[in-house]
């Protein structure tokens, strides 16, 4: 029996009102990406968050002994999630404070450090309290008490406020703590919660920004509906195809977010030719090709948008230079690029589409590997991401199987 692909027809007016989505989605887009970039203006050599933090910590309470100053042995950095509390453990050194044990996760009750009294403040020393060293050891978690690998004798707790809430707990002053050392901690407070919650405000604004972006590439699908989840499947194929071609995992990150907007520029190109089950005129090819060159002016020149401008423009390029819309050629295609070509067409492989049906990951593996009357790998792809894609094509079989088309 042969494949019937289903159409879907957008009534004019669902189409008026999907272009108007989608130029308030650009236009959204455009914003969060504005506020972010102003923060990199505004602090282009920002530190990464465990750096600033050691910093703090190491100019703020590490002591030389001067002026009564003293520092403990040990700093526990502690944050709130859900009904538990998680943190990691600083130990002092002649370079200064260093981490000393991996992610401590525990109860408030199942650390007397953190829970004593409620108090925002609480300086404790074991003399003071009349109880035996032992009994006092068994306050701590035993994480904590491992990590530190001495007798704890007295701590101080310093609770942290903000978006982030937490507490910063320091253990084994010299003799006894006391008052002074404290607000020292308090200081640090205030410039550890400042400094988490500009962190989570950055980490908010991100989270939008990644969130417009699928938005924009969804709302480019209004003309092409069919094709389902292929935008999250091409970014999660990218992903995994970047890492596995050596890219960072940042650079992986932005490649796969970026690789959403490949097609951004299908919101121009006239539905029916998207659509059509028969095949194109050349005038209707020429139609449909534009889409490279339109989602490069969509996307614009914005820099956190530099390589999804990249990819738009030239996914459809191909290794032998017979591509469009410039007929690059080897390395003057831009690599990201290259290597979202690779995992577009395998997307498309494995799609349904008007003119055919869906095939397998075993058929769609022996074409990339060895063509077909469409596909030619000697001519179309990045050989070296090609050898990298059969390494790694058992994720992408995984891929494709868990995430199911809409609908």
């Amino acid at each position: 029996m042969p494949h019937r692909a289903r159409i879907l027809r957008v009534p004019r007016r669902g189409q008026d009102l999907c272009h108007s989505a989608f130029r308030q989605t650009l236009d959204l887009l455009r914003v969060t990406d504005e506020v972010l970039e102003e923060l990199c203006r505004e602090c282009p050599h920002l530190p990464d968050l465990d750096a600033l933090v050691l910093r703090a910590v190491n100019e703020m309470v590490l002591g030389d002994g001067e002026n009564g100053t003293r520092s403990p042995s040990h700093l526990f950095l502690v944050h709130a999630r859900g009904d538990r509390f998680e943190g990691t453990l600083y130990a002092a050194g002649p370079g200064g404070f260093r981490p000393a044990s991996g992610p401590i996760s525990f109860r408030a009750d199942e650390s007397h450090a953190f829970s004593a009294g409620g108090d925002d403040v609480v300086v404790s020393n074991q003399q003071e309290e009349g109880v035996s060293l032992e009994a006092y050891q068994a306050r701590f978690h035993p994480e904590v008490r491992r990590a530190i690998e001495r007798p704890i004798r007295n701590f101080i707790t310093y609770r942290i406020a903000g978006d982030r809430p937490g507490a910063i707990i320091a253990f084994n002053y010299p003799r006894r703590a006391t008052r002074y050392e404290a607000q020292v901690l308090a200081a640090l407070a205030v410039t550890l919660g400042t400094v988490w919650t500009l962190s989570s405000r950055v980490a908010q604004v991100e989270e939008a920004f990644l969130y417009m972006v699928g938005a924009l590439a969804r709302a480019s699908e209004v003309n092409d509906e069919i094709t389902g989840d292929h935008i999250l499947r091409v970014s999660r194929y990218a992903e995994t195809l970047a890492r596995a071609a050596g890219y960072s995992e940042d650079e992986a990150r932005v490649i796969a977010y970026s690789s959403e907007l490949h097609d951004v520029g299908k919101i121009h190109t006239p539905g029916e030719l998207l659509r059509k089950p028969g095949p194109l005129t050349p005038e209707e090819i020429d139609l449909v090709r534009q889409h490279t060159l339109q989602g490069e002016k969509i996307i614009g020149t914005s820099p956190r948008l530099a390589a999804a401008r990249r990819i738009a423009g030239a996914h459809h390029e191909n290794w032998d230079g017979s591509g469009y819309p410039r007929g690059l050629a080897g390395e003057e295609i831009p690599r990201e690029a290259r290597l979202v070509k690779i995992v577009d067409v395998y997307d498309a492989l494995r799609s349904e589409r008007p003119y055919k049906g869906p095939l397998s990951h075993e058929e769609a593996l022996r074409v990339m590997v060895e063509g077909d009357e469409r596909v030619d790998p000697g001519r179309h792809f990045d050989p070296n991401l090609l050898q990298t894609f059969r390494e790694v094509h058992e994720e992408f079989r995984r891929i494709h199987a868990g995430i199911q088309p809409w609908g």
